[in-house]
Order: C-alpha cells, then structure tokens, then sequence
C-alpha cells in the first residue's frame, strides 16, 4: 500500500484553504494596501525581536554568536538542497 506524502497534504491543505479563503481577504487587501503592508512589518519584526530575545537568554549563544551564525548557514544550506531535491522529484 503507498502512503500519501504527508508534506504534499499539508500543502493542498494550504493551497485550498488560501484559495477559498482569497475570496474574501482579495478585496480587503485591494483595498487597504498599506495598512496590511504595516501589519505584516510589524508580525515579521515583532518575530524577529522575540527570536533575538529568545536567543539573548541562551548564555551559550551570547558567549558563541559564531555558533548561531553557523547554525543559520546550515540550515539555508539544508533548505536549498531540499528545496532542488522536491523540485526534481516534481519534473
């Protein structure tokens, strides 16, 4: 028996809901652009203070910032390949 990709669900999930759900959100967002454009700043620099706070509490981190920028190398390694990896399985 083959079992479905759980990756490939979680990402028709997505794809279907953004679909049903634009009908709605397409015309507020036509409509006010620059507020959701500030919201959506603010979410992404809110995260990103809450993750340099987060990390500031690790004493480890704090004494080796090598290590964090290290870490974030290899993961954006790792995300690319994956990324080439599911792009040749899809052609």
């Amino acid at each position: 028996m083959i079992q479905k990709d759980p990756i490939q669900e979680i990402e028709k999930i997505v794809k279907d809901t953004n679909k049903n759900v634009g009908k709605y959100t397409q015309p507020v967002l036509s409509r006010y652009p620059l507020l959701f454009a500030f919201l959506v700043t603010f979410a992404l620099a809110a995260i990103l203070d809450g993750f340099k706070f987060l990390m500031e509490k690790i004493e480890f981190f704090v004494e080796h910032p090598i290590v964090l920028i290290l870490i974030g190398i290899i993961v954006l390694i790792f995300t690319g390949t994956l990324y080439k990896t599911l792009k040749k399985g899809k052609d």
